[in-house]
């Protein structure tokens, strides 16, 4: 079970993006054969970011992460993508997991992914708004707060999709629920944004 993630964001150089998405996916194997519960790598389609490379892994002990990310180094997929200037890291935080849940084995091909602040923690209303999510057409979802990074201390919901028309269907009936509007009223909201997986 994950109870950790690390999430980097990387800027591909002109016409490298293809490429760079397909080291990851490398990246994400070995991350995975290496300890990872799991992996996530794709493409932000909207933001200030737009057009960067995400990886997100999962992790059941820190230990983990620093036992990979001690191997990177070595690997020729990452010095092809790293030390070639071929792509810049521009962002990483890690946090702690105080919620998954998983409705589908079916592959996703999108996440969404939001980011913001509060006083509390907020689980429950987190744990009814996913509900309406995973009603709704998610796949799969987990929240939680970012402990090291730019971000720390702020929160974070990721959830999974099959296609934008799910995203579409979740948020007409989240807009429709009084728990989403009382939800969202108690946070400050600093981006939602799409991720499409590869």
């Amino acid at each position: 079970m994950a109870n950790y993630f690390v999430i980097s964001r990387a800027k591909p150089k002109s016409g490298y993006a293809a490429t760079g998405l397909k080291h990851l996916k490398t990246l994400a194997d070995f991350t995975k054969e290496n300890g990872a519960v799991h992996c996530d790598v794709g493409v932000l389609q909207t933001g200030a970011n737009a057009g960067s490379l995400i990886a997100a892994m999962f992790v059941e002990k820190m230990a983990t992460i620093e036992n990979i990310f001690d191997h990177f180094p070595n690997q020729e997929f990452y010095k092809e993508m790293f030390s070639t200037g071929n792509m810049e890291i521009t962002g990483r935080g890690i946090g702690r997991i105080h919620h998954r849940e998983s409705g589908s084995s079916d592959k996703p091909k999108y996440m969404v992914l939001t980011k913001f602040s509060s006083k509390t923690e907020m689980l429950d209303e987190a744990k009814q708004v996913m509900g309406i999510f995973m009603e709704n057409g998610a796949l799969s979802c987990g929240y939680a707060t970012f402990g090291a990074g730019d971000y720390a201390g702020d929160r974070v919901m990721g959830v999974r999709y099959p296609s934008l028309d799910a995203i579409q269907n979740a948020y007409e009936a989240a807009r429709a629920s009084e728990v989403y509007a009382s939800a969202l009223s108690d946070v400050e909201l600093h981006f939602r944004n799409v991720i499409r997986l590869g």
